[in-house]
């Protein structure tokens, strides 16, 4: 699936959720939490993950199987520079 058919997947089980559970505690860190709070949270970290750009990087999204497309030559230049800057920082540190 693409970045935009994970975003309604995604934001269709939340609404899924929030309508199935109306009273019970969604925030899964609360003592009185619903069953169903921590897969809330889960499907929250994903759509977050989905709207930050680059969601392969993001654990939280490997179950959607996702598509995403091949990145520019400008792109993998810039993440080879970026690496090769942390690698130099964690030396020096």
């Amino acid at each position: 699936m693409d970045i935009e058919q994970a975003k309604t997947y995604v934001n269709g089980e939340i609404a899924r959720i929030e309508t199935e559970n109306p009273v019970g505690e969604l925030r899964p860190w609360l003592r009185d939490a619903c069953p169903a709070a921590l897969e809330h949270w889960g499907l929250v970290q994903q759509r977050i993950a989905l709207s930050r750009g680059n969601p392969k990087a993001k654990g939280c999204c490997d179950e959607l199987n996702l598509t995403l497309p091949e990145r520019t030559p400008a792109q993998k230049r810039a993440a080879e520079v970026n690496g090769r800057r942390l690698v130099a920082s964690r030396i020096a540190a």
